[in-house]
């Protein structure tokens, strides 16, 4: 059960083709669906040389913030997209120059072949 009090780190999970939540080290949740409040776009440097070095995957790239039940209607929002062959952080899927580091707000969602981050701002 996930404590809407404390942070957690969402990632996508390649072999259950879903979002996996993470707080306090450890999975307590698996889901298609998840709302975020004082976003971090998280991307470990030691974890994307590996990805870049073996050519094989590994969880080392997220969005950390707090379990939201709604999102307050907000007037800037923008797909977001996390490649390690081609960026060093998450940007912008319309700008790919344009990184991003914090929002106010995430939509995570997936499913049959796709997978979505949208950052939002008030």
């Amino acid at each position: 059960m996930i404590d809407k009090d404390k942070r957690v780190f969402v990632y996508y999970n390649l072999n259950k083709e879903c979002w996996s939540v993470r707080q306090g080290g450890r999975v307590v949740e698996h889901t298609h669906a998840i709302m975020l409040r004082d976003c971090q776009y998280l991307v470990g440097k030691a974890g994307r040389k590996r990805v870049l070095r073996e050519k094989r995957k590994n969880v080392h790239a997220g969005v950390s913030g707090y379990v939201v039940d709604f999102i307050p209607t907000c007037r800037q929002h923008t797909e977001l997209t996390y490649n390690p062959y081609r960026h060093t952080t998450f940007v912008s899927v319309q700008d790919p120059f344009d990184s991003v580091k914090h929002s106010d707000y995430a939509a995570l969602t997936c499913g049959q072949g796709y997978r979505d981050v949208e950052g939002i701002w008030k």
